[in-house]
């Protein structure tokens, strides 16, 4: 009973902020959008998606899902550092702690400066007594010895910050970190029927491929030959809806020109290069394509499974395992459960058993 009236009280919460008529929320897309940090499409959709997967019977799912013992983390500090490569990219990681019960002290992105923090202050209006700092600096949240931290980043990063917040006194060496590193996922498609391509294509360019949910190879029974040009009108058509917000370097260009050079099989679509061939996605604004069939699958995620967040397909796949990887619904790449877990983790799991003790 507890968990369900905590749940309902955060489900009306996060409805409320949601509503059309939401000012604040307005006015946090209206900066976000006149300052070019996302698109106007963009961040609608990440929205919609949202107030979509936080319907309170999502919430209370996910609280069995993941076996949530409300107030767990009463008076546990937990840092979130934020990432800034999607809108709103970290609102489970905030929903999280809330669920949990811990005090949230979060790191907001300087990449996403205003629609988490605008969030925050609705919440924190309708409870005022609950224990909740942000800021845009890590020097002004005033924190020491956090309970525990969750980070995103690369492996690089994720080592130069926790020896930084080491120094600063504000995690301890023996502090748990929910380090997360993946940032590119795989579709394996068997057909090229309408639903199948326009999932793809959301899949692949909504943000413009920056986000970790979001495609960047893709295995086929097909080459890229036979299937290039009807896969482009997808593309266009949805360009024409979601214009897309950055733009590649010069540089792309560049890499089109050598893959021609080498006879590589492609596609050059101005903002977006396509090619068969396979490496280990390390450059935006690129989609591998490669022919092949469910053992070539398994093959690159084993190949590829540090960096790799999610494997996609369609209906007859859904639920399998590749490697050690659930193959999750093509439709969710971008509209995932609240539930889902971020490097097969499930954070309010990870919180209970690492900062619960």
């Amino acid at each position: 009973m507890q968990a369900a009236d905590s749940i309902e009280k955060l489900s009306k919460a996060i409805d409320g902020w949601f509503q059309p008529d939401n000012i604040k929320l307005k006015i946090a897309i209206e900066q976000t959008v006149d300052e070019g940090f996302f698109s106007f499409e963009d961040i609608k959709h990440q929205i919609r998606s949202l107030k979509n997967a936080t319907a309170g019977v999502n919430l209370l799912k996910w609280a069995e899902l993941s076996g949530l013992q409300p107030a767990l983390l009463s008076g546990k500090n937990i840092l979130c550092l934020h990432a800034g490569n999607l809108p709103l990219v970290g609102f489970q990681d905030t929903l999280s702690v809330m669920m949990t019960g811990g005090n949230y002290v979060g790191k907001i992105s300087r990449k996403d400066p205003y629609l988490l923090p605008a969030f925050l202050e609705f919440y924190s209006g309708l409870n005022p007594l609950s224990e909740m700092r942000w800021a845009l600096n890590i020097d002004n949240l005033n924190i020491t010895s956090a309970d525990a931290l969750i980070f995103a980043g690369s492996e690089k990063s994720a080592s130069e910050v926790r020896v930084l917040l080491q120094k600063e006194s504000i995690i301890r060496e023996s502090t748990p970190c929910l380090i997360r590193t993946a940032h590119f996922s795989v579709a394996y498609i068997t057909n090229n029927n309408p639903e199948t391509l326009r999932n793809l294509t959301e899949a692949v360019f909504r943000y413009g491929g920056a986000g970790c949910r979001s495609v960047a190879i893709v295995v086929a029974p097909f080459g890229l030959n036979d299937f290039k040009c009807s896969f482009t009108d997808y593309v266009e058509e949805f360009w024409l809806n979601n214009p897309q917000h950055s733009k590649p370097a010069p540089s792309l260009f560049h890499r089109y020109a050598f893959n021609k050079a080498m006879k590589i099989e492609q596609a050059w679509l101005d903002d977006y290069l396509i090619e068969e061939q396979l490496s280990k996605p390390s450059d935006k604004f690129i989609l591998q394509w490669i022919k092949g069939d469910k053992s070539t699958l398994n093959d690159i995620v084993e190949k590829y499974r540090d960096g790799l967040q999610a494997v996609y397909s369609t209906e007859d796949l859904i639920g399998q395992k590749t490697a050690d990887v659930v193959i999750e619904p093509l439709s969710t790449a971008q509209n995932p459960p609240i539930w889902w877990k971020p490097d097969q983790i499930d954070t309010i799991e990870w919180l209970q058993e690492n900062a619960g003790i």
